[in-house]
């Protein structure tokens, strides 16, 4: 199978909270996933998808955690929720969802949502949330959790 190109990148969906992002700082979690997307796993296609997501969550009070995230009590707040989506090409039909990542995928794509957040916050006059280092921290993480299953 010959390297596949990028052909395209674009904002998918964006759901934000920048003034809860501001106040819950450092007590936020990162959930970030990255996959193909595809409705049929045994179409040929030029054309393949994926779909980088991230979201921010924080921990809700005690009080709210019981009254949202039931008897467990385990309720998060969705601070950011952003998916970013990467358009490849092959130069011979290939089947879904078997392309390799190519190095340069993940930091284009989380570099996007972070400039796309972060001019948010500017906006808003609020502190950039996504700086550069946490971005590389986000990718060596994600990287290493990849390793790990392999």
């Amino acid at each position: 199978m010959s390297k596949p190109r990028i052909a395209a990148d674009r904002l998918y969906a964006l759901d934000i909270r920048p003034q809860e992002l501001a106040v819950y700082g450092e007590r936020v979690r990162f959930d970030l996933r990255y996959a193909p997307i595809f409705d049929d796993p045994a179409e040929v296609a030029e054309r393949h998808y994926k779909l980088l997501v991230l979201e921010i969550l924080a921990p809700l009070p005690p009080g709210d955690a019981e009254h949202r995230g039931g008897p467990g009590g385990k309720g998060e707040l969705a601070l950011l929720k952003i998916g970013w989506e990467l358009e490849l090409t092959t130069a011979a039909p290939c089947r879904v969802g078997t392309l390799v990542d190519l190095d340069e995928e993940l930091p284009l794509l989380l570099g996007r949502v972070a400039d796309t957040v972060n001019e948010l916050a500017r906006r808003a006059k609020l502190e950039a949330p996504l700086g550069p280092d946490l971005v590389r921290q986000l990718i060596a993480d994600f990287r290493a959790q990849v390793r790990a299953r392999t």
